[in-house]
């Protein structure tokens, strides 16, 4: 059960990420969480750093799409700078709106990764699709009151994960292939 909840990489950021790992891993796929992944919650828009990391992973022939739990309005607002696709209110970690872009990209599983900030919407729903999947620390330390909600049982699992021997919070690096 606490498998579910274990990523495959766990990276102090998502600038920490590169292409040629990906690649290495077989994946043509990320798709990033927005709030707290890539910026803060109440940043509307993509900051210079978020828009070097998609046009690199463009670059190399990584497609980028944004999944958020957030409200359409957000989501199109943030990716509507960065010429990707956006999925909103995607009810994380419900496979429904995993399926549909797999649906949508043609996609196999196996070329798929998920980066995201919370063990409890990201990891859970990423294992359950049979991702890769990709844990980052969280932009900033202020949440929104429903994020703070999780963050408390993700305290929780964290420390049955340490004490389990399968992740430690901010010991960073590769956990499995």
């Amino acid at each position: 059960m606490l498998k579910l909840f274990c990523p495959n990489y766990y990276i102090h950021s998502y600038r920490a990420l590169t292409a040629s790992y990906l690649k290495e891993h077989g994946i043509t796929m990320l798709l990033c969480d927005i709030d707290n992944t890539m910026v803060a919650h109440d940043e509307p828009l993509p900051d210079r750093d978020v828009h070097t990391f998609v046009e690199s992973m463009k670059n190399a022939g990584i497609r980028i799409v944004f999944i958020s739990n957030n409200v359409e309005e957000r989501v199109q607002r943030f990716v509507s700078e960065l010429d990707v696709a956006g999925y909103s209110f995607a009810m994380k970690p419900l496979p429904k709106t995993y399926r549909r872009i797999v649906k949508d990209f043609a996609l196999s599983k196996q070329e798929v990764a998920v980066l995201g900030d919370q063990l409890l919407t990201d990891m859970l729903g990423a294992n359950l699709m049979g991702f890769y999947t990709i844990l980052s620390a969280p932009v900033v330390e202020r949440d929104l009151s429903f994020t703070k909600f999780n963050r408390f049982f993700e305290a929780i699992i964290f420390r049955l994960l340490k004490l389990s021997g399968r992740l430690t919070k901010g010991v960073w690096g590769c956990l499995t292939k």
